[in-house]
């Protein structure tokens, strides 16, 4: 994960050439800023799918949690897995574009990773991954809490979580952002977003 670009390959995500971002640094940010994702896996049962916050570290390794009662992390030490990170959306009508011959459509922005899980078997790195997560997510806030491990309460807890490591063998980002229109109609999406928002606001106060 040493490359300033990342993606593309065989399997995976389909992603036309012009919505397809492969920057590592601008594909590490997203992930970063929309960090709740779905870890999904396949085995002899079925696929599976578990929505997790996760914490991305340089090395090039996510790192997340899940209940112990979960019986999904009982299979995936040491196989390949997907997790999928999603951005902003939005529907988007044809009549924005102010032409004949179009048809609607969806925008969004995504990161896909594919990765190799570990199970987290020490202790002292479970509170040390769980203590970073915590902190980052409590960052923005005006009185950030702080966990109290080594209580019998947190302790307690502890016990009920399996912390797990993903090392990151490939990443995916997808901008469908109406690229391969014209500048003209994508202003006038944009001009479309914001009158719907704008609606939805006013619907919302009545």
């Amino acid at each position: 994960m040493q490359n300033d670009k990342i993606g593309s390959g065989e399997k995976g995500m389909y992603i036309p050439k012009a919505f397809e971002v492969t920057e590592k640094e601008k594909l590490y940010n997203f992930i970063k800023n929309n960090s709740f994702g779905i870890l999904f896996s396949q085995d002899d049962i079925g696929p599976m799918a578990t929505h997790l916050p996760f914490l991305l570290h340089e090395s090039g390794q996510l790192s997340t949690h899940m209940a112990k009662a979960n019986p999904h992390w009982k299979s995936l030490n040491g196989k390949e897995v997907l997790v999928v990170f999603q951005g902003p959306h939005a529907y988007i009508s044809p009549t924005w574009y102010h032409e004949e011959n179009t048809v609607p459509t969806s925008n969004y922005v995504a990161a896909h990773v594919y990765g190799t899980v570990k199970i987290v078997k020490s202790k002292e790195e479970t509170v040390h991954l769980m203590d970073q997560m915590v902190n980052l997510y409590e960052s923005g806030l005006s009185e950030p809490w702080t966990a109290p491990f080594g209580t019998k309460f947190i302790d307690g807890l502890m016990n009920g979580i399996v912390m797990l490591k993903i090392t990151i063998n490939k990443v995916e980002g997808k901008w469908k952002l109406n690229q391969i229109h014209s500048i003209e109609r994508q202003q006038n999406v944009v001009n479309g977003l914001r009158m719907a928002k704008n609606i939805i606001s006013l619907k919302s106060q009545t």
